[in-house]
């Protein structure tokens, strides 16, 4: 198969939803009868483990070291922990390294925003886990072609650097599983890797296009039904894997986190069983399962505290997730400090929202509430009901946040298992 490749100019009068002129050229190209008679023909694996990482949000030290208004910046942000960025991300290479997992996915958000130069320092990072013989899979997310938020922050503004585009994101990032992969779309940045022989894991990209990222488009959505056939001719699993959400996790995140025509590839992954969908983007530990029983387990940041990783380990027909908190040895007390980084962050949310004269008892309830579902805990928030009285009579749409998790039940986000054993 050629692996030529060349990014054919998109007109800003495509026909939208046709999609969609070929960005790609590759050389040529080359399926489950249902769910249930799949798996009864299927006789397992060796046991292997996966591990995932997303929202890796790296940004070169250049770009930023020593600007107050870059930590000003981070500060009043999300909560990433964006001070310790370069050495988390090092240590958590250098833990891939050590532990020898089967392969490595990274699914989106390379990058803060996009800097060529950002890219090409976390490009080397991944070089190096491949050249330690485990397998990268990655592929961008949306802030990872972000050409108008590429920038250099000075002591007290910012200057736009250069970004890069999907054929530069080849250049970089190709051998970390496009180049060795089962097959490729010529759509898109998505392709299908053959980890094990009865197990691929299918990373579909739907940010390619600049300036829409969040679109499946019909070639991709092509090109993922090719696969999912072949793979039931072949007796394979099939794992997918996104950076946006597959499923609307809630009404708290049904704005943004997913992506256009989600819906069909869902449709996709039910009618040829996909074991389960990896996904990032809401920098929150969730898991949220559609009715035709497809998995989407969305893995929190690596930046974030709890500054989450998964390990999937698969052994015969079981498929076991676990979100695992990262900690940097170099870095004392560095739980402590990512979490108090990320309370912080909420209670001055919380007090932003609090009319003069109000308790701070309120903003501490809402960051330690904060702190717990981004974490993917909610078993584990202290509620306190004359905390959340004071907080219904304010003009904020607080007191819903605090209804909507309350109305999902105290969850454990952190760990799922599909067990096929008697499909």
């Amino acid at each position: 198969m050629s692996k030529t490749r060349r990014l054919i100019s998109v007109g800003i009068l495509i026909v939208m939803m046709a999609l969609f002129i070929a960005p790609f050229s590759n050389g040529e190209k080359e399926s489950m009868k249902d769910r249930t008679s799949f798996y009864a023909q299927y006789e397992g694996m060796e046991p292997l483990t996966i591990y995932l990482a997303t929202d890796t949000h790296y940004i070169a030290p250049s770009l930023h070291e020593g600007s107050a208004y870059f930590d000003d910046m981070v500060l009043k942000g999300d909560g990433k922990f964006m001070p310790y960025g370069k050495e988390i991300n090092e240590a958590f290479i250098e833990k891939v390294i050590e532990d020898r997992p089967a392969a490595l996915i990274v699914a989106g958000d390379l990058t803060f925003n996009g800097a060529r130069e950002s890219h090409e320092e976390y490009a080397a990072m991944l070089k190096r886990v491949e050249d330690a013989g485990i397998p990268v899979l990655a592929i961008p997310g949306n802030h990872d072609f972000t050409v108008k938020r590429a920038a250099r922050f000075l002591e007290d503004s910012y200057e736009l650097v250069s970004s890069i585009d999907a054929n530069e994101y080849l250049q970089l990032y190709s051998e970390f599983g496009r180049e060795d992969s089962f097959d490729f779309d010529e759509t898109s940045l998505s392709y299908i890797y053959e980890v094990a022989p009865n197990l691929r894991i299918l990373c579909v990209d739907v940010n390619t296009i600049a300036g829409m990222s969040g679109l499946l488009t019909e070639g991709t959505l092509s090109f993922v039904e090719q696969q999912l056939k072949k793979a039931q001719d072949d007796k394979a699993y099939v794992i997918g894997v996104t950076h946006q959400t597959l499923l609307t996790h809630s009404e708290l995140t049904s704005q943004g986190m997913s992506f256009i025509n989600s819906d069909r590839l869902l449709e996709l992954y039910e009618k040829y069983g996909v074991v389960m969908n990896l996904s990032g983007h809401m920098h929150i530990q969730h898991i949220a399962v559609s009715d035709g029983g497809v998995p989407d387990i969305a893995t929190g940041s690596l930046m974030t505290s709890p500054n989450y990783y998964a390990r999937i380990d698969i052994e015969g027909k079981k498929f076991s997730y676990n979100a695992i908190p990262f900690e940097v040895p170099s870095i004392p007390d560095f739980a402590a400090k990512a979490h108090d980084f990320l309370w912080d962050n909420a209670y001055r949310q919380g007090k932003e929202n609090l009319k003069e004269g109000d308790s701070d008892d309120m903003a501490e309830f809402f960051a330690d509430f904060n702190v717990a579902y981004i974490a993917g805990r909610s078993d584990q928030i202290p509620w306190n009901d004359e905390v959340i009285k004071k907080w219904k009579k304010s003009d904020s749409f607080v007191p819903r946040y605090f209804e909507i998790v309350k109305e999902e039940g105290a969850n454990n986000f952190t760990t799922f298992e599909v067990d096929l054993g008697d499909e």
